[in-house]
């Protein structure tokens, strides 16, 4: 073999061992990839779908409710009955109740509803206390 077609050829089988080598290295470092290609697009997808979608809708029900609740419970939209404006109900219940029974007859003969009456009386006391606790929960997260 010619002594130049020799050099080369050696030149070139250096080349190709160079080579190998690189590419060793290159497959050595797709081996370290901590995601593959389908797990990389599946999580890209799924906080694709949060930031692009999900979000906005969300976040317009959030303001929505939001609103809402504050509407109710802190800027008092909705004028409920309250427990004093009933006291006065309560304590005439409470003497039917004890006059009956002073003429030994049954309440529910002088007034036959007595028993709702004085159960809705004590709903509102409850539900009164329960939309309390609400608003005390809703004012600690700064509504």
């Amino acid at each position: 073999m010619n002594r130049n077609l020799q050099t080369a050829f050696n030149k070139l089988q250096r080349k190709k061992t160079e080579l190998s080598k690189d590419h060793k290295v290159a497959l050595g470092l797709v081996d370290e990839i901590e995601y593959d290609l389908m797990s990389l697009q599946d999580e890209v997808g799924r906080i694709s779908y949060s930031t692009e979608e999900w979000y906005d809708e969300n976040f317009e029900k959030f303001l929505e409710t939001r609103n809402a609740l504050r509407d109710v419970y802190i800027n008092n939209s909705e004028s409920f009955l309250d427990p004093v404006d009933v006291e006065e109900d309560k304590r005439r219940l409470e003497e039917i109740k004890q006059k009956a029974e002073e003429l030994g007859v049954d309440y529910t003969e002088v007034y036959d509803q007595w028993d709702e009456h004085m159960e809705l009386i004590e709903d509102l006391d409850n539900f009164t206390d329960r939309f309390v606790e609400q608003k005390n929960e809703l004012k600690s997260f700064g509504f």
